[in-house]
């Protein structure tokens, strides 16, 4: 309805324009020297118009052109963004395959039109190194860095673990130093200087940074106390081969509740026996028995039987009342066997020892029993025994 209505108010606006164009003609007079237009003004209005709807279709066409031209070039890129991460991902898929030509070359032909070329360098980086081509590889690290000056932990923590795995132990720690100065608490950090350490037998600076592990969580209570008291008995380890003050200063100044550690016992006890005295061995004996009357260590129990004592008879008695304690272990009879044989007890012995091999296959049982069937010239026992030592040995390597 309201068309029609426009429509015919355009008629008769069109009909009365007409009619006073007929009845006024009027003309427009341009004159720039030496020319002169003269025209009808009805025909210089209409003239106008079609110029304006020429320069509106030009202006137009033109806009649609750019528009046009703006869409094909936004497709070029994204075609050419959807190759260069199509080939990052078939790199990074030949990675995990562990394929790693094929990785480092995919991960280059996609880095230059890729979103995240830190990816791509740090994935050549890592096939470079796995075929020993370190110059590349820190080549690829090097332009990581200028490409991504913020990513610098991650950067610099990839860098380390391939420093470590190439060897370069020593490098690996002076830059996961360098970067627990701008993040002491960082997980990665840490626990690649962790590995770093132990790699190294570094101790005393494991031992420093077990604190800063249990801050970050990497470790909890439970097993900070496994570290620490693993890291006593490595000391303690390391020691027998330096002087006999070391391993004794390091026992001293272990804190008094892992000095009853039985594992710390035996470690210690294990020191005070490359130090052949009889007041290591007294010292020995007693931390054994102490520790032994409290609880169970199988170490220990086994090396008690080797301590050179004088009183024979009463180290049987310790043990046979260890053995009312803890059962019918192995280690224990072992021991009552070689305090038998040494104070000439030959059935006693002999009991035991056939008692601790009838448990399972014991390489040091074995061989006691061959020495003591050797002394009462029971030659062919004693080599059956050897042998059954020695595959007792050759299973427990």
């Amino acid at each position: 309805m309201w068309r029609l209505v426009i429509f015919l108010l355009f008629l008769v606006a069109s009909v009365w324009f007409g009619l006073t164009v007929a009845q006024h003609p009027g003309y427009l007079l341009l004159v720039y020297q030496p020319w002169m237009v003269q025209m009808p003004l009805w025909f210089a209005l209409l003239a106008l118009l079609i110029a304006f709807g020429v320069f509106y279709l030009v202006v137009n066409g033109l806009d649609r052109i750019r528009f046009l031209w703006f869409r094909l070039k936004n497709w070029l890129r994204f075609r050419r963004q959807q190759r260069a991460y199509s080939k990052t991902q078939h790199g990074l898929a030949m990675l995990i395959e562990e394929r790693w030509k094929k990785a480092e070359r995919l991960l280059l032909s996609g880095v230059e039109k890729s979103m995240e070329p830190l990816m791509n360098y740090l994935g050549a980086a890592k096939a470079a190194h796995e075929q020993a081509a370190y110059e590349r590889r820190d080549r690829y690290i090097q332009k990581a860095h200028v490409l991504a000056p913020d990513a610098n932990i991650a950067i610099s923590l990839t860098q380390a673990e391939m420093e470590l795995a190439q060897g370069n132990t020593q490098r690996a720690i002076a830059i996961l130093n360098h970067l627990r100065q701008a993040s002491p608490r960082h997980p990665g950090v840490l626990k690649l200087l962790e590995k770093a350490y132990v790699h190294l037998a570094d101790w005393e600076n494991l031992q420093k940074l077990l604190p800063y592990l249990k801050k970050a969580h990497v470790i909890n209570a439970e097993q900070f106390n496994q570290f620490e008291k693993n890291i006593y008995c490595e000391r303690l380890h390391d020691a027998i081969y330096n002087s006999h003050q070391d391993f004794r200063d390091i026992w001293n100044n272990i804190p008094r509740h892992f000095r009853k550690n039985s594992d710390v016992v035996y470690a210690y006890v294990q020191c005070l026996l490359s130090d052949p005295n009889d007041e290591a061995y007294a010292e020995a004996a007693e931390l054994v028995r102490k520790t032994l009357n409290t609880r169970w260590h199988e170490g220990l129990a086994r090396l008690y039987g080797t301590l050179p004592l004088r009183n024979l008879n009463r180290q049987l008695v310790i043990v046979g009342a260890w053995l009312k304690m803890y059962g019918q272990q192995a280690a224990l009879l072992l021991t009552l066997g070689r305090l038998c044989a040494r104070i000439q007890l030959w059935g006693k012995a002999k009991d035991y020892f056939e008692k601790c091999l009838a448990i399972g296959p014991d390489a040091e049982a074995s061989l006691e029993y061959g020495k003591l069937l050797e002394e009462l010239d029971e030659t062919q026992a004693a080599l059956r025994q050897y042998q059954e030592g020695l595959k007792a040995a050759a299973l427990s390597a």
